[in-house]
């Protein structure tokens, strides 16, 4: 009989230098929407999330029932683990298959690469809380398209059900483009 011994893959680690404060913030949510357009191309994200639907019994064609159902396995099975201090680290969705843990920007990924790869259009909501510091986000979730409008779909948040967006004094839309992002401001 011949043993098959998986074979050690290395992760690919990406290093980038981003620039302090909102034009951080910012080229971070463009590598993060790059992240997603990457995710949502990836057969082994597309293949685990019509698993999911079958899992979860979603009828074809059932575009609210196949949101539900992302949102709700993301919950309850990727660990919301905050990044090593100081560091802010994006994992990509196949890489959050396989850590099944990761913080508010990698559930963002996952998710959304998720939902993006079965045909639900995406965007990312960054938010801020404090009002001393106008335009410091300091977190975010994905929002999708269905029914009619937009809903929020906060995945980090436990005990909140889908259309939960958490209570901030700032916010900014991210549309996720062929081209890039493209974002836009206002004031919750």
């Amino acid at each position: 009989m011949i043993r098959m011994v998986p074979r050690f893959v290395r992760p690919r680690i990406l290093r980038v230098k981003v620039p302090r404060g909102n034009r951080g913030t910012l080229e971070t949510a463009r590598i993060i929407g790059e992240l997603i357009r990457h995710g949502a191309k990836d057969f082994v994200v597309r293949q685990r999330a019509i698993q999911i639907f079958r899992q979860y019994n979603v009828r074809a064609k059932d575009r609210y029932g196949e949101v539900c159902a992302l949102f709700d396995w993301v919950r309850r099975n990727i660990r919301f683990t905050r990044d090593i201090f100081r560091v802010e680290l994006l994992h990509t969705a196949r890489r959050m298959l396989e850590l099944k843990a990761g913080d508010c920007d990698d559930l963002t990924i996952l998710l959304g690469s998720m939902l993006v790869s079965t045909g639900h259009p995406v965007r990312l909501a960054l938010v801020g809380f404090r009002p001393s510091r106008p335009h410091l986000y300091s977190h975010i979730y994905p929002e999708v398209f269905v029914n009619g409008r937009w809903t929020a779909i906060d995945a980090s948040v436990r005990k909140r059900p889908m259309g939960f967006a958490p209570p901030a004094r700032w916010k900014r839309i991210c549309e996720i483009t062929k081209e890039g992002i493209r974002c836009s401001c206002k004031t919750a």
